[in-house]
């Protein structure tokens, strides 16, 4: 492809060179530029692309796209954008030949619940007989074929070859959950996206984007981009019940599809009857009045299944198939998922690392308990800060006993991060030894709250859900909370 028709809807401050030149292939990874690719200078975190012009060059970039006039003494073409981030996501729709447009393209956003919906809603389409992809933060999914995830959300030039690739397989319906970060990287900038799900907004990633107004407006991004590119039938799918739905409603190009538990909705639901793995939901969607069973828990499962009701009634898909395609639906990774093996005691891990999920998550299970609810949790290192406290006081105020940990420490160390989280049980008035312990090491931590389990009482393992791996330092260690759990139960039942 000419770099001209690359660059066609991308803006363009300057241009030193021939533009007609045949480009192989695009590159934002200097190490990964080979001979005639155009590589895209990203503005990091850490480091500024721009130091890597000199690699690229060196392995053969034929032109280079940067924000900065940086002098590459003529080696290759230049060219100077506003965002490279913008163009990386522009270019890299042209060189796969816009896939999104050819696709029915579901995103959700919000806070918590974009796993659980994005599973729901991929049940229901495949209940329906479409060919899916999901993309999210546990894996991602092409026709039933699955591998690990490293982001959310993928950097633009993956996303668009993935949904390439999908078009490649046969591929109609895709499900992804859009993170905060993507939008504000533009990692989904140029995705011809059908339907936009909004979950809910509350206290998370404010180190990303410093206020809760800025973290909502970013979010709006999704529901204010939904077609503007011609795409017909566009549509928003929205939890009216979550305080800021007023503002998404208005923000939203297209139709408006409402859900609810509390309120008139085009989508309400009301929970008949609830046990911990079993759930009964009546669903009221317009004409259509039906029963929904599932293994899910909890009022924010409930909606969960509504945020994929309201997404598959917007796709003219019949309750009946809805209801088969959401209770085939066992579980979902990482997301209160049941560790059982013969234990008389309930055990579960959650992914719960924000305020809100983590309080949500806990009065579930007290809902539920005959005994004592212990927790074991912790908070990432490098990340929003202004949450431990905050999560320390919510443990404190909702577990009968907790087990402060680490979660991800990244370069933090992990006995500070505990102590900021310690200071939401001094508020509380909560005792050390008495209603919580502290051990660092998670191992340890799941371990012990095994061992301190007794009859009826249930025990969530809060924070990583389905990760694999704890990052200390620049390590990757590897940890399952699952497989942990697993093998001290197997342990103690000996």
């Amino acid at each position: 492809m000419l770099l001209k028709e690359l660059l066609a809807k991308t803006k363009v401050l300057k241009t030193e060179g021939d533009l007609n030149i045949e480009i192989a292939d695009i590159s934002y990874d200097s190490r990964k530029v080979k001979k005639g690719n155009v590589f895209v200078a990203i503005p990091g975190t850490m480091e500024d692309g721009t130091k890597f012009v000199p690699m690229a060059l060196h392995n053969g970039a034929a032109a280079i796209v940067t924000e900065k006039d940086v002098d590459i003494e003529g080696r290759a073409v230049k060219v100077i954008v506003p965002s490279a981030r913008a163009a990386l996501a522009e270019m890299s729709c042209a060189y796969f030949g816009h896939p999104s447009k050819k696709l029915k393209v579901v995103g959700i956003t919000g806070t918590n619940g974009k796993t659980t919906s994005a599973y729901l809603i991929d049940a229901v389409f495949n209940a329906a007989g479409f060919k899916t992809g999901l993309i999210g933060t546990v894996e991602t999914k092409i026709c039933g074929n699955s591998v690990a995830s490293s982001l959310t959300t993928p950097e633009s030039y993956e996303l668009q070859k993935l949904f390439s690739r999908m078009l490649e397989e046969g591929v109609t319906h895709v499900v992804m959950e859009v993170s905060s970060h993507s939008i504000a990287m533009k990692r989904v900038k140029g995705v011809e996206f059908d339907c936009a799900v909004y979950t809910n907004l509350s206290h998370d990633h404010l180190d990303f984007h410093k206020t809760l107004e800025a973290y909502f407006d970013t979010k709006m991004n999704l529901f204010r981009s939904i077609g503007s590119s011609g795409k017909t039938g566009v549509f928003g799918a929205i939890n009216i019940d979550d305080k800021y739905s007023e503002a998404v409603m208005e923000e939203t190009n297209g139709d408006i599809i409402t859900y609810s538990l509390k309120k008139k909705a085009d989508v309400s639901g009301k929970i008949v009857s609830m046990e911990l793995g079993r759930m009964v939901l009546n669903i009221n969607s317009g004409k259509d009045v039906f029963d929904v069973e599932t293994s899910l828990s909890g009022e924010f499962n409930a909606y969960n299944i509504l945020s994929a009701c309201a997404c598959c009634k917007g796709f003219g898909i019949s309750p009946e198939i809805i209801k088969n395609g959401i209770s085939s639906v066992k579980n979902v990774p990482g997301r209160m998922e049941f560790v059982k093996e013969g234990q008389d005691f309930s055990v579960f891990v959650d992914f719960a690392h924000s305020p809100d999920s983590l309080e949500k998550v806990l009065d579930m299970a007290s809902g539920f308990k005959k005994g004592n609810l212990v927790l074991v949790f912790g908070c990432t290192g490098n990340r929003d800060k202004q949450k431990r406290p905050i999560m320390g006081g919510i443990a404190a105020k909702k577990a009968d006993f907790t087990i402060i940990t680490s979660d991800d420490p990244h370069n933090e160390d992990p006995e500070l991060i505990i102590r900021e989280v310690e200071k939401g049980f001094s508020a509380s008035g909560k005792e050390c030894g008495r209603d919580y312990i502290k051990i660092p090491d998670r191992k340890a931590a799941i371990e012990k709250s095994i061992e301190i389990a007794r009859q009826n009482d249930i025990v969530i393992i809060a924070g990583r859900g389905h990760e694999k791996f704890q990052e200390i330092k620049g390590v990757n260690v590897e940890i399952d909370d699952r497989v942990v759990a697993k093998q001290a139960i197997q342990k103690r039942l000996r």
